[in-house]
C-alpha cells in the first residue's frame, strides 16, 4: 500500500529519499516497503496545439478568420522529443494510478510552476488516490523531514494550481492566436514563410524596449554649458559646481536642470561676477543622514543587485541562486516574490546568525548581532508581507570548501544581506558647502561615515576628498582659483539594462 511522492527533478528526488530512509534505487524511482519517490524532469505535459483540436488549423493563414481560437476544454499531451522523459511519464502514471495507491504527495517546486507541475501529470493519469503537498522552503535534511510530517491536503493548495493553470492558459490563448495573426499581417511579403511569436510577456517587455529605443533615437542634442570651480578657504580646497538658485525641475523641459547654463546671456552674467571685485563667502553646513538596513533579498531585488555589482544577466543569478538551494542547501528557496520572514521563524534565524559567525569572512558581523541582538525585529518579520514563500537568506549549513565561482560570491553577497538586515541604521555625515558671490552659489556636498550600522557588513566608500579639511570660520572668505565652462550637449538616455526592466 505504498504512498508515492512525486518530485520536480531526480536530484530532489534522491534527497528526500535519503532522509526517510529509502535507500532502494530503481531506474525511475526510488522504493521501500511503505513509499516510492518518483520525480519529473520540469515539464513533462505541455497543453495541445489548435491543428490538434482541428486539423483545418494546420494552414495558419486559411483559418485566420476564425481566430481567435479557445477550446471548450483544454487538453494535455506529453512532450515530444525527449524519449526518456516520455518513459518516466509513462512508469510515473503506472505507480500513481495503481490499485495499491494510497497518496500521492506533491513535492514539485514550492511555487506556481511546480503546483502547475504536478497538477497536470495527475490529471493526465487519472489519479484516484487522496493527494497532499510537501512544501519545501530549503533543502536541508530538517526542512525536507518538517515538510514530510506537516503536509496537508493539495486541496488547500488549489487557487495556487487555479493561478498556475490561468497563466498557463492565459499565454497559450494570446500566443497561439497572436502569433498567427501577425505571421498572417506582418510579413514583408508574400513570399515571406516565416513566422513571429507574440506572448503575454514578451510583447508587452518588447515594447518597453522599442519604445524606448524610439525615444533614444529621436533625442535631439542640445548644447548647454556647466560651470565648475576649485576654491581655497584657509587651509581647506574643494570643487565645486554653479547651480542657478531657486530652480525647480520641469517635466515637461527635462533638459532644463539647474547646473545647466543654457543661454548665452546667463553665461556672460556669470562670466562678469566671477570677473568682479570681491571674495566669495562659503558657509557649510552639516546634518545627520541615517541610512536604513536592507530587507533581504528576493528574487528580483538579488537579480538587480548582480546586475548593478557584476553585471549579471537574470538568468546567470538565476542559475547560481538554483545551486546554492537544491545542490548545496545553503540557501533558501530563490523564486520567492517575498523579502520578509515569517514571525514564528525567529529563534531559527538566531540560530542562523550563530551559524555564520563559523565562517571568517562573517564571524564579526555574527558576533556583532550576538552580543547586541537583533535590530529591526519588527521590519523583517512580518507574516502580511510573506507569500508563499519567504525571502532569501542562508540555511546556517557550513558551504563545502570547494564552493567557487558564481555560487560562492552570491552565496556571500546573500549572507552579507541577511546580517545587515538584522543590524542598526548606519549614520552619515553630511557636509554641505556653499561659495556665493552677487546671489550666484557653487555648491559642493561630501559625506562621510560616522555610525558604521549596518554599512560595517556591507562596506561603502566613506572617506572626504583630500584637502576637503575645516574652514577657518563659518562663513569665510573664499578665493576661486580656477573656473571652467564645459561645453557638453544633452544625451539621450542610457538603453534598458536587465535590472532596469
Amino acid at each position: 500500500m505504498p504512498t508515492v511522492i512525486i518530485a520536480e527533478k531526480p536530484s530532489v528526488a534522491a534527497d528526500i529519499a535519503k532522509v526517510l530512509g529509502i535507500k532502494n534505487k530503481m531506474e525511475t524511482h526510488w522504493q521501500s516497503d511503505e513509499i516510492i519517490v518518483t520525480w519529473a524532469v520540469g515539464h513533462l505535459l505541455e497543453l495541445k496545439t489548435p491543428e490538434e483540436y482541428d486539423e483545418a488549423f494546420k494552414n495558419w493563414r486559411k483559418t485566420i478568420d476564425q481566430l481567435p481560437f479557445i477550446p471548450e476544454k483544454f487538453l494535455l499531451k506529453p512532450i515530444t522529443g525527449r524519449g526518456s522523459n516520455r518513459k518516466q511519464l509513462t512508469a510515473m502514471k503506472k505507480m500513481i494510478s495503481a490499485k495499491d495507491c494510497t497518496e500521492v504527495v506533491n513535492a514539485c517546486d514550492a511555487a506556481r510552476e511546480g503546483e502547475l507541475i504536478f497538477r497536470r501529470i495527475v490529471e493526465f493519469a487519472q489519479v484516484k488516490a487522496p493527494m497532499s503537498r510537501m512544501w519545501l522552503q530549503s533543502m536541508t535534511d530538517d526542512a525536507i523531514q518538517n515538510a514530510w510530517d506537516s503536509r496537508v491536503s493539495a486541496d488547500e493548495y488549489s487557487p495556487l494550481r487555479d493561478a498556475a493553470v490561468s497563466r498557463a492558459e492565459a499565454d497559450w490563448i494570446i500566443g497561439m492566436n497572436g502569433s498567427r495573426v501577425a505571421s498572417t499581417f506582418l510579413r514583408t511579403s508574400r513570399k515571406d514563410k516565416s513566422s513571429l511569436s507574440l506572448g503575454r510577456v514578451q510583447t508587452a517587455t518588447l515594447a518597453i524596449i522599442v519604445d524606448h529605443e524610439i525615444e533614444i533615437l529621436g533625442h535631439n542634442p542640445m548644447p548647454f554649458w556647466e560651470l565648475e570651480a576649485t576654491f581655497s578657504a584657509g587651509d581647506a580646497t574643494w570643487s565645486a559646481r554653479w547651480e542657478r538658485a531657486g530652480h525647480k525641475d520641469n517635466s515637461e523641459q527635462p533638459e532644463h536642470k539647474a547646473h545647466r547654463i543654457l543661454e548665452r546671456s546667463e553665461k556672460e552674467m556669470l562670466e562678469q561676477v566671477i570677473a568682479s571685485d570681491g571674495a566669495f563667502e562659503v558657509k557649510q553646513t552639516n546634518r545627520d543622514a541615517k541610512e536604513k538596513p536592507p530587507l533581504n533579498f528576493d528574487l528580483t531585488t538579488l537579480q538587480r543587485e548582480a546586475n548593478s555589482t557584476w553585471s549579471w544577466a537574470a538568468r546567470r543569478t538565476l542559475g547560481a541562486a538554483q545551486e546554492l538551494y537544491a545542490t548545496h542547501k545553503l540557501t533558501t528557496y530563490p523564486r520567492t516574490d517575498s523579502r520578509h520572514l515569517p514571525e514564528d521563524m525567529m529563534e531559527e534565524v538566531s540560530k542562523i546568525v550563530r551559524q555564520l559567525g563559523a565562517q571568517d569572512s562573517l564571524h564579526p558581523h555574527s558576533k556583532r548581532l550576538v552580543d547586541n541582538g537583533l535590530e529591526n525585529v519588527g521590519r523583517n518579520f512580518d507574516n502580511s508581507k510573506v507569500s508563499d514563500h519567504f525571502a532569501i537568506i542562508p540555511t546556517g549549513k557550513l558551504p563545502p570548501g570547494n564552493l567557487d565561482g558564481d555560487a560562492a560570491r552570491l552565496y556571500d553577497l546573500i549572507c552579507r544581506q541577511f546580517l545587515a538586515s538584522f543590524h542598526p541604521e548606519s549614520v552619515w555625515d553630511v557636509q554641505k558647502r556653499t561659495a556665493t558671490k552677487q546671489g550666484q552659489s557653487f555648491i559642493k556636498e561630501q559625506r562621510h561615515l560616522t555610525t558604521p550600522g549596518w554599512r560595517a557588513v556591507k562596506p561603502k566608500k566613506q572617506s572626504l576628498p583630500e584637502g576637503w579639511n575645516n574652514l577657518p570660520s563659518n562663513p569665510a572668505d573664499a578665493v576661486m582659483d580656477e573656473h571652467e565652462f564645459k561645453e557638453e550637449k544633452t544625451k539621450p538616455k542610457n538603453r534598458l539594462k536587465e535590472a532596469k526592466l
